[in-house]
């Protein structure tokens, strides 16, 4: 079952953040650890890590805002 990458809470008052890059391409073997992506907020940057291990495959695409919860890839 593919694990999903969805946009995490970062803060109480964190409702959205822009996806600034993906560090793996759609189809790419990750690693649990391997930072994923990265997240903007008006406050801050945020790195995000795997949770799992398997095949990367990309949905939420780079400059674009997302909510929080939102699907932004899949781990197969």
């Amino acid at each position: 079952m593919a694990a999903e990458i969805r946009i995490p809470k970062l803060g109480m008052s964190f409702q959205e953040a822009t996806l600034v890059e993906w560090m793996f391409a759609d189809g790419e073997e990750v690693q649990a650890g391997d930072v994923l992506y990265t997240l903007e907020t008006d406050k801050s940057t945020t790195e995000i890590e795997a949770q799992a291990s398997g095949i990367l495959r990309v949905i939420g695409v780079e400059g674009q805002t997302y909510r929080v919860g939102d699907l932004i890839g899949t781990i197969e």
